[in-house]
C-alpha cells in the first residue's frame, strides 16, 4: 500500500473508532465511497478495536500528507475574541488553528474537535479530559492551556502557540546523537514528574506527542488519553456503557487497551490499571527509537505489536547502534522492563540516571587549573616579597640549612614554594599537594583529583 493510501486508511479508522453502530456504518459508506479494497482494509483494522484502542497517531500540530480539505473556519473569522489566521494542523482527534487573541494581541492555538466528533460523547469526554489534565499542570515542558470555550456548540481549547517540530518529524531523518536523545528524554522526565505528582498518567507518550520548540525546549502535547487521579480504578463495560455522570463514563475501560500500540506498556496492552510506571515504559520505547532509529517492538498489526510487547525481549540497542554507551543501554533496557516492579519507579529516578550522561566526566585537563589556582597565590606572594611590593624587606635572617621534606628518591617534589613569611612550604608529589609548617613539621595534605597526577 502506498504511503498516501495508508494515511487515508489511518484517518478513516481513527475517525470511525469514535463512532458506533449506525453512525459508524454511515460514515464508512461515505468515507470509502464504494472502494471495496479500502473498506476491507479499514474493517480489518477496526476488528482489533476491542483489544488495542487508539493505536493510530493523533499528532496535535501535524498535517496529514496529501491534499488537505478546506478549513472549517476561514481566515479572518471571529471565534469569540479570537480571530482565525490559518489551519495549521489536522489529526484524527483534533483540528488546530492559529489565531490572534484580540484582547491581548497575542498569537494562540485553538484546538477543535473534528466536525464528525462534535456530537460524540466519547470524543467530547476525551476533550474534557485533556482540558482537566492540562489545567492542573503548570510546567515549562507541558503545553500551556489558556482557556476552554465553546463556539456554536463546538468546544475548543485555547493553547499556547509553539513553533518547531514534533519528535516524530525529527526522527524521520533517523537516529539522533546520544547526547541529544538523552537531553530530550530528560526534559520529558521533568514534565512527567510534574504530571505524576498531580496524579495524572499521560498514557500516550510517543514521538508525535512530543514537540521540540525552536529553542530546543521539549513539550508534551495531547493529554486526551490521560488518566486522572479522580477517575475510578475499575469500571465494568456494562457500567461504563450505562453511566450517566462524567466521572463514571470514563474512557478507561478495563480489558480494553488505551494508547498507541507501539508505545504501550505491557500492563497497558493487557488493559490493566496503569500508573506512572507505564509512562516510563513508553518513554523507554521513545528513547530506544531516538538512539537506534527503530522501535523495540514491531508487528504487522496492532495486535501483533501488542503481542511483541507482552513477549518482551527487545533487541539490545547496541546491536542496532554500536555507538550507544553500554551504560545508556542499561538505562534503556531498565525502562523497558516488562515487570513494572523491576522498571524505573519514578520519573525522577530515570532522569537522575540520564543526567549522569549530560555532566562532563572528570578528566585530566580540568584539574591543572585547580592546582594552579592553589599554587599561583603563593607564587605571586613570593615574587612580590622579592620585588619589595610589601615594603622594604628587613635584614635577611641568618640562614640555617634544614631538610623539610623526607620524600623517597623515586618521588622527589617536582615543585615547591615558601610562604612570604618563611614559615610554610607548599610542595607537590605523587601523593598530592602539601602545606607544611617549617618549624613544627605540621602538614596539611590535599590528594590529587581522580585521574590526575601532579607530575
Amino acid at each position: 500500500m502506498e504511503p498516501s493510501e495508508w494515511q487515508r486508511v489511518e484517518e478513516i479508522v481513527e475517525r470511525a473508532m469514535a463512532l458506533e453502530g449506525a453512525r459508524r456504518s454511515a460514515f464508512l459508506n461515505a468515507a470509502c465511497a464504494g472502494d471495496e479494497g479500502l473498506r476491507r482494509e479499514v474493517e480489518s483494522l477496526l476488528a482489533y478495536e476491542g483489544r488495542v484502542e487508539q493505536f493510530l497517531p493523533a499528532p496535535v500540530l501535524e498535517l496529514f500528507g496529501g491534499e488537505a480539505s478546506a478549513a472549517r473556519f476561514p481566515e479572518g473569522q471571529e471565534i469569540g475574541p479570537y480571530r482565525i489566521a490559518a489551519l495549521i494542523g489536522r489529526g484524527g482527534m483534533g483540528e488546530v488553528y492559529q489565531a490572534t487573541d484580540t484582547r491581548l494581541e497575542r498569537d494562540v492555538a485553538l484546538k477543535f474537535l473534528p466536525a464528525d466528533y462534535v456530537d460524540t460523547p466519547d470524543a467530547r469526554e476525551r476533550f474534557r479530559r485533556e482540558a482537566r489534565a492540562i489545567s492542573a499542570l503548570n510546567h515549562p515542558n507541558i503545553c500551556t492551556l489558556h482557556d476552554v470555550a465553546e463556539y456554536d456548540g463546538q468546544p475548543f481549547l485555547v493553547m499556547e502557540l509553539i513553533e518547531g517540530e514534533s519528535l516524530k518529524q525529527r526522527l524521520a531523518g533517523g537516529a539522533l546523537a546520544g547526547d541529544e536523545a538523552v537531553a530530550i528524554a530528560s526534559q520529558v522526565c521533568e514534565a512527567l514528574e510534574a504530571a505524576h505528582a498531580k496524579g495524572i498518567v499521560h498514557r500516550d507518550i510517543k514521538p508525535a506527542n512530543l514537540f521540540i520548540t525552536a529553542r530546543g525546549r521539549v513539550k508534551i502535547l495531547d493529554f486526551g488519553l490521560a488518566k486522572l487521579r479522580s477517575e475510578p480504578h475499575a469500571v465494568s463495560e456494562a457500567t461504563a456503557g450505562s453511566a450517566t455522570s462524567a466521572s463514571e463514563s470514563t474512557v478507561t475501560i478495563p480489558g480494553r487497551a488505551m494508547g498507541t500500540a507501539s508505545y504501550m506498556s505491557p500492563e497497558q496492552a493487557r488493559g490493566e490499571n496503569v500508573d506512572a510506571r507505564s509512562d516510563l515504559f513508553s518513554l523507554g520505547v521513545v528513547l530506544y527509537q531516538m538512539t537506534t532509529g527503530s522501535r523495540p517492538f514491531e508487528g504487522g498489526t496492532p495486535a501483533q505489536t501488542a503481542e511483541a510487547i507482552l513477549a518482551g525481549n527487545p533487541v539490545p540497542p547496541r546491536l542496532r547502534n554500536s555507538a550507544i554507551p553500554a551504560k545508556l543501554e542499561r538505562v534503556i533496557l531498565k525502562a523497558l522492563e516488562g515487570d513494572r516492579a523491576l522498571r524505573y519507579q519514578t520519573a525522577a529516578e530515570l532522569r537522575a540516571d540520564l543526567e549522569r550522561f549530560q555532566k562532563p566526566a572528570p578528566g585530566r585537563r580540568r584539574w591543572p587549573a585547580a592546582a594552579v589556582a592553589l599554587l599561583l597565590p603563593l607564587g605571586v606572594a613570593l615574587t612580590g616579597w622579592e620585588l619589595g611590593w610589601f615594603g622594604e624587606p628587613s635584614a635577611p635572617p641568618e640562614l640555617t640549612i634544614r631538610q623539610v621534606t623526607n620524600n623517597p628518591p623515586e618521588d622527589p617534589p617536582p615543585r615547591a614554594s615558601i610562604s612570604p613569611d618563611g614559615t610554610s612550604l607548599a610542595y607537590v608529589d605523587l601523593a598530592g599537594l602539601h602545606i607544611r609548617k617549617i618549624d613544627t613539621g605540621e602538614t596539611r595534605s590535599f590528594p590529587p583529583p581522580e585521574n590526575y597526577c601532579f607530575r
